[in-house]
C-alpha cells in the first residue's frame, strides 16, 4: 500500500509537471535597441515574470523597426518592440498591427556630434549616422532636421549604419566613414559627453509626442490568442512594478543586456534616466500615433483618413485597470 501510494504520487507529480509545461505558451518576442526603456521586457523574461503567466518567452535583439515589422509579417515573431513610424506605414500598406502597451511615451534619442559642431545648421552638407533605414532614429531624425528647415538627404545625408548604437559611438569617435553625427539614447549619451562630444538636440525637446517602445502584435494573433497576450500584458505589468520596486534586480538585469558592470552609473541611470523615461501605466499615447498621421499625411493620404485608435487596442490594459490589478 505504502509503495502504491509512493508510486500514485509519482505519477500525479509527473503529470502536473507536464500539464504545466504544456501550459506554457511559447512566444517569440523582440527588443529593437539596447536601452533602458525597453527593459520592462528583459526583467519580465530574467526574474520569471513571464513563467509566472504561462508563458515560455524566448528574446531576440532585431534593431530597427521596420526589420521587426518585417519578420512579424513573416511570422517569425508573434510579438515586438517597434516606433510608430515603421507600425503605421505598414498598416497603411495593408498589415493589422496594434500597440498592446508602450513601456515609454517619449522619443529618446539624442542627436550627437563633435565639439566643433554646435548649431544643427553646420551639418548642411555633413552626414548623420543612425540605424536602419525605417527605424526609429531614422524616422525622427527626418523630423526634427525638417524643423530646423533642413530637407533629408538633400540638405543633410542620412547614413544606415547596420550597427547597434556603441557601434555608431565607436564610428564618430574614429571618424570612419566621416560621419559629422550619430543617433543615439541613453545611457550612450552619458559615455558620449565624458568622451567630450555635444549632445546637440535632444529628441523629446523636438517631437513632445512620440513613443519609440511600443509593444506590438497582429490583430490576427491577438484574435486567435487572446489569452497569451493578456498574459504578456499582465507580465509586463509586474515588469514595470519590479523595475520601480527594486533597483537592485533591475539594474542587475540592465546591466547584463547592455555589458555595463559599474554599478555606481547603473544606479545613476536608473535613478536619473530610466524612471522618467518609463511609463508606469503602458498605455499609449494616442497624440503620438495622431502626430505620425500627421507626417505621414504630408506624402500619403490614405493617412488622413484613419485616426490613432485605429492601431491600439488597450482591452488588456483596460480589463487589468478594471479588475484592480
Amino acid at each position: 500500500m505504502k509503495r502504491f501510494l509512493i508510486l500514485s504520487s509519482a505519477v500525479l507529480c509527473a503529470l502536473f509537471f507536464a500539464l504545466a509545461g504544456a501550459a506554457a505558451e511559447k512566444l517569440k518576442f523582440s527588443f529593437s535597441s539596447l536601452v533602458g526603456s525597453q527593459s520592462p521586457l528583459w526583467i519580465a523574461n530574467e526574474v520569471g515574470i513571464f513563467k509566472k503567466h504561462g508563458i515560455d518567452a524566448q528574446l531576440v535583439y532585431i534593431p530597427g523597426g521596420r526589420v521587426v515589422v518585417q519578420a512579424m509579417l513573416a511570422g517569425e515573431l508573434q510579438m515586438g518592440i517597434a516606433g510608430p513610424g515603421a507600425v503605421i506605414r505598414a498598416n497603411l500598406a495593408g498589415a493589422d498591427f496594434v500597440y498592446v502597451a508602450v513601456s515609454s511615451n517619449m522619443a529618446d534619442f539624442v542627436l550627437v556630434t563633435p565639439r566643433r559642431i554646435t548649431d544643427i545648421q553646420q551639418l548642411r552638407g555633413k552626414r548623420i549616422g543612425i540605424g536602419q533605414f525605417g527605424g526609429g532614429p531614422d524616422y525622427t531624425t527626418r523630423i526634427v532636421l525638417e524643423k530646423h528647415g533642413l530637407i533629408p538627404d538633400k540638405d543633410v545625408r542620412i547614413v544606415q549604419m547596420l550597427t547597434g548604437q556603441p557601434g555608431r559611438l565607436a564610428a564618430l569617435e574614429s571618424g570612419a566613414g566621416a560621419i559629422e553625427g550619430v543617433v543615439i539614447s541613453p545611457p550612450l549619451t552619458l559615455q558620449a559627453r565624458q568622451l567630450g562630444f555635444n549632445l546637440l538636440i535632444d529628441y523629446s525637446e523636438v517631437i513632445p509626442n512620440f513613443f519609440t517602445s511600443g509593444f506590438i502584435v497582429t490583430r490576427r494573433y491577438v484574435q486567435q490568442n487572446p489569452q497569451t497576450v493578456e498574459n504578456a500584458v499582465k507580465a509586463l505589468v509586474d515588469a514595470v512594478r519590479y523595475l520601480f520596486s527594486n533597483e537592485e534586480g533591475a539594474i542587475k538585469v540592465i546591466g547584463h543586456y547592455m555589458r555595463i558592470t559599474d554599478r555606481a552609473f547603473l544606479q545613476a541611470y536608473h535613478r536619473e534616466v530610466i524612471v522618467k523615461q518609463i511609463n508606469k501605466t503602458l498605455y499609449p499615447d494616442t497624440k503620438a500615433i495622431d502626430f505620425v498621421l500627421q507626417q505621414e499625411a504630408k506624402t500619403n493620404p490614405a493617412a488622413a483618413k484613419v485616426k490613432p485608435e485605429d492601431f491600439i487596442d488597450t482591452r488588456f490594459l483596460d480589463k487589468l485597470k478594471k479588475e484592480g490589478y
